[in-house]
């Protein structure tokens, strides 16, 4: 797809807005599936989500392949105010999701989106904005690298149950196996001495 002009809206909590947002949600979500998304599709955690007031979503969209001049929606954004850490006071931005179609990438989409998002944290007063990547995403690392992003903190994640197997001391198998032996030696011993001294 050529590069023509990006249009970003900031989301509107009206049904046409949420239904645009679900169907780029949904090919983000289900790759396989496109943007033919329906509302059940829609994260409840999402929604909810974008009710509260330090959350923000913008949608970019250009014209569809047709020339017809009709905007085509293509990508989305979803931004979040908070401190960078829980414990520093300065507010920074946060981007919680950012896609574009893979027929849109390469066309500006991206970039315009993230100019919203440079323009939301100054009128917010925010003096930094942070997105978290997969550390297996290369194009991502990449693109937000050549953007000036930084390394800031690397995040490890592990389940509650992988931990907790983890902090439980292990049996070493050698001193078990020696533990076993010692007790059968033991239990061979009072046998013997019990046929060489019976009981009367």
């Amino acid at each position: 797809m050529g590069r023509s002009q990006v249009h970003v809206r900031r989301l509107e909590h009206c049904e046409a807005d949420l239904q645009a947002l679900n169907c780029l949600w949904s090919g983000c979500r289900n790759p396989a599936r496109g943007s033919g998304g329906t509302h059940d599709d829609f994260s409840v955690e999402l929604r909810s989500a974008l009710a509260r007031a330090d959350v923000q979503a913008f949608v970019a969209a250009h014209e569809g392949a047709d020339g017809d001049g009709r905007l085509v929606d293509v990508g989305f954004m979803v931004l979040s105010t908070g401190p960078l850490l829980p414990l520093l006071g300065e507010p920074a931005v946060s981007i919680e999701h950012l896609f574009v179609a893979p027929d849109a990438r390469r066309t500006g989409v991206a970039r315009a989106l993230l100019a919203h998002a440079t323009a939301y944290a100054e009128q917010v007063g925010a003096v930094q904005i942070s997105t978290s990547v997969p550390s297996i995403g290369r194009d991502g690392q990449r693109f937000f690298a050549r953007l000036g992003f930084a390394p800031f903190v690397v995040r490890r994640v592990t389940t509650v149950a992988a931990l907790r197997r983890r902090l439980t001391p292990q049996a070493d198998p050698r001193v078990e196996a020696t533990m076993v032996r010692r007790r059968s030696l033991r239990a061979r011993s009072r046998a013997l001495a019990l046929r060489a001294h019976p009981v009367p």
